[in-house]
């Protein structure tokens, strides 16, 4: 992560968001957080307007805590149980 603070910087919007390609980079003023800004390359906008709902972060949230404190089925067990291939994780790069 690279904090940007406004007041010292002169950077312009295009060399923030090649700074955001490889981390994402906060912007400061009087030393508090304004906005960050993050490379969204890849992302669809279904998957960016998920993941900025906090409806939708609520929901995820209540159903992992549901699951850690209940159990229920796994995605592995349930890709089983229909005879689908086991998922091949995906790797993730490091910059």
């Amino acid at each position: 992560m690279k904090v940007v603070p406004l007041e010292a910087t002169e950077l312009t919007l295009p060399d923030i968001l090649e700074l955001a390609k490889g981390q994402t980079v906060v912007l400061s003023r009087k030393g508090e957080p304004l906005a960050s800004v993050k490379d969204l390359t890849g992302l669809d906008w279904e998957a960016v307007a998920q993941a900025n709902n906090p409806h939708f972060q609520k929901l995820i949230a209540e159903s992992r805590r549901s699951y850690a404190e209940e159990g229920g089925t796994s995605i592995g067990e349930l890709r089983a149980e229909l005879g689908l291939k086991p998922r091949s994780r995906r790797r993730i790069k490091k910059s």
